[in-house]
């Protein structure tokens, strides 16, 4: 293992232990093996515009490992996932949650089924399209996003693959307190996220769809 792999596995763990998660070392090795993919792909197809690895595992890796604790579902839709995150974070810290990833650009979501083949994450599934056009065979539990949309609209596009008895589970910075007051208190949750080493206000809000 060279220095630098040791460096950024220490970041790792000690973020998600000061989150109270317990990772195994099985796990620890499937995120950096992730990372590497991440950083490789990222030098051609521009995937994220952080570049450094320590940077990727504060701002994706630990912030998508802070909502952990919160999903609490046997199946979640990702919308928008990017390079992948949450989604193939929680793929890989629950090996029991069906995840799909959907992304509508080619390259991002090649890059996602890359991940799967690579890590063999048969709880996995990518999609490449609109969620706005996506017909799921079976509802989902949750949805989760990130930096996606504002909520109402993120809702609108996504109720369709939703259960009725489902939840949405958005990851939201500090301005999302200006978003809920759209809503009735007893329709959201929103939860502070403690994520290490980042200096900025995250938060999650849960709306469940039947309160809608």
């Amino acid at each position: 293992m060279k220095v630098g792999d040791k460096k950024d596995r220490d970041l790792l763990i000690e973020g998600s232990q000061r989150m109270d998660l317990a990772l195994s070392d099985q796990v620890i090795d499937q995120l950096m093996t992730y990372l590497d993919l991440v950083e490789k792909w990222n030098r051609v197809y521009n995937l994220t515009a952080i570049r450094e690895r320590e940077e990727m595992i504060k701002l994706h890796f630990l912030d998508s490992l802070s909502i952990l604790k919160h999903v609490h579902v046997k199946n979640v839709l990702d919308v928008g996932s990017g390079a992948g995150f949450p989604g193939i974070v929680l793929a890989i810290t629950k090996p029991e949650l069906k995840v799909t990833v959907m992304d509508s650009v080619n390259k991002k979501t090649t890059f996602m089924q890359q991940v799967k083949s690579e890590l063999s994450l048969m709880n996995l599934d990518v999609v490449n399209s609109r969620v706005e056009d996506y017909q799921p065979t079976t509802l989902f539990e949750a949805v989760t996003s990130r930096a996606f949309s504002n909520l109402k609209n993120m809702m609108s596009l996504t109720q369709h693959t939703l259960q009725k008895e489902g939840v949405w589970l958005a990851m939201k910075s500090k301005d999302v307190k200006q978003e809920v007051e759209a809503f009735e208190k007893n329709q959201y949750t929103l939860i502070p996220l403690e994520v290490p080493f980042i200096n900025a206000e995250r938060y999650l809000v849960i709306l469940k769809k039947d309160s809608f």
